[in-house]
């Protein structure tokens, strides 16, 4: 397979963190709701629910709060239940997916049927790992209003040569978080609309060790990719338009990285963002010592009933421009199928995915999860009203830009992302304290290295 380079090395799959069969103590609500519209089965579907052999096994990824990954436990149980087979549901660490899905290629133990990012989906589709499913992309369009135009141009991106892979549920969108309160102290009353204004109002406001400004990863985590995002908006590119040969390597990148050296080296971040885990940048905005952090909303969700003081005194607004652009990409998540399922775990998936779009079941879904809407019914839903993250969410459903954009978004680009290639560059400059031409030149030849494996 072609990216079996990618994946070597990254070790067979051991023991999943947590793992969800009876859902047994979910309150009777949360049982109704994961019951809702489930009725006879198509004949198709019950032949192959007579057909399919073993345990349907399903990787969802983990959010935020608990509440919503037993929500869909419960469903995928429900669903199960009313089809008379077994269902197991693993819940996956969404920074760790990338190596289970690795760990599971190598050991041929993938599951029946997946939820992976956008980037991952392009890298295992590519790769001839995953089945296309055209039909329930279709029917769950169709039952629900329709695509937005978004989600379904990021679904249909030409690199994956007119296939359908995935069934899109709603995406991740980044939120700027701001501490309006301390702000409006030292007389900003609005979030800052540029990354240098955010620098300006993080100099004014933060009292280093007991506040620092830019709570933004720096490490080697999906947050951490973040990097990436604000090198493009200072005009950086990590390939050309044709999606073949590297740019890296730009006096736009070198702003860029002038820029967070010199904030680094001004003490507004804090030193151990270079090396927090998935949770780092949450923790530190919730624990009061980031002023600023980028979060997808988890952060909220939280603060709602640990905090409700701290969501109060925070403010929630778009990412900031930088001197090219503002670069605000949408990242859906998607449903997928390996193509390891048998046929007639094939023809279920595709039915699951029908049914995991339910709006009554999505609507209380998505009240708690903090998902960006992918179709027009969701629009509708209370939430995106009614919370200011989602509301946020539903504007960058509209304004937000494609994944990769500017960049081509192709099998390549989400390999140099899930290599975390951007902050494994800036850790060199603001670590290691390398040159920055230096350390554009190393990652314009790792990031040659992978997109030269997709050449052809």
């Amino acid at each position: 397979m072609r990216h079996s380079k990618i994946f070597k090395g990254l070790g067979v799959l051991a023991a999943l963190a947590l793992l969800a069969t009876g859902c047994s103590s979910t309150p009777d609500k949360t049982d109704e709701v994961a019951a809702e519209g489930l009725g006879t089965a198509s004949t198709e579907v019950a032949q192959a629910a007579k057909d399919f052999q073993g345990t349907f096994t399903y990787w969802i990824g983990l959010t935020f709060p608990e509440s919503s990954n037993d929500l869909e436990a419960a469903r995928i149980k429900a669903w199960g239940d009313n089809l008379g087979i077994k269902t197991e549901v693993i819940k996956v660490n969404q920074n760790e997916v990338v190596q289970q899905a690795s760990g599971a290629i190598e050991a041929k133990s993938l599951p029946t049927a997946m939820t992976v990012p956008y980037d991952l989906m392009s890298t295992m589709a590519t790769g001839g790992q995953l089945s296309p499913v055209p039909d329930a992309y279709t029917a769950v369009g169709e039952a629900h209003g329709g695509w937005l135009d978004s989600i379904d141009a990021a679904t249909k991106a030409k690199s994956f040569g007119d296939k359908i892979y995935g069934v899109p549920f709603g995406f991740f969108g980044n939120v700027l978080f701001s501490r309006a309160d301390l702000l409006k102290e030292k007389g900003f009353d609005s979030p800052p609309k540029t990354w240098d204004e955010l620098l300006a109002q993080s100099k004014a406001t933060q009292d280093p060790p007991t506040t620092y400004g830019m709570g933004f990863a720096l490490s080697n985590v999906l947050d951490g990719n973040l990097t990436t995002s604000m090198m493009q908006s200072f005009g950086g590119r990590v390939a050309d338009d044709a999606g073949k040969q590297c740019t890296i390597n730009s006096p736009e990148t070198a702003s860029f990285l002038t820029w967070i050296k010199g904030a680094f080296d001004d003490g507004q971040f804090p030193p151990s963002a270079v090396t927090w885990d998935g949770a780092g940048d949450n923790n530190s905005y919730t624990s009061g010592q980031s002023i600023f952090i980028v979060n997808t909303g988890s952060v909220y969700q939280s603060m709602k009933t640990d905090d409700p003081d701290l969501a109060a005194a925070s403010a929630y607004s778009a990412l900031p421009a930088g001197p090219a652009a503002q670069v605000a990409p949408v990242d859906p998540r998607y449903r997928v199928v390996p193509t390891s399922t048998s046929d007639a775990g094939k023809i279920l998936a595709q039915d699951l995915f029908e049914s995991l779009a339910d709006d009554t079941y999505m609507a209380s879904f998505m009240e708690n999860a903090t998902y960006g809407p992918v179709l027009k019914s969701q629009l509708e839903y209370p939430v995106f009203t009614d919370s200011p993250v989602h509301a946020g969410l539903l504007e960058q459903a509209d304004k937000g830009t494609a994944p990769a954009f500017p960049d081509t978004a192709n099998a390549a680009y989400s390999d140099y992302q899930n290599a975390f290639s951007t902050p494994r560059m800036v850790q060199r400059v603001v670590v290691d304290n390398i040159s920055i031409d230096k350390a554009m030149a190393e990652a314009q030849a790792s990031c040659q290295t992978i997109y030269s494996q997709h050449a052809g």
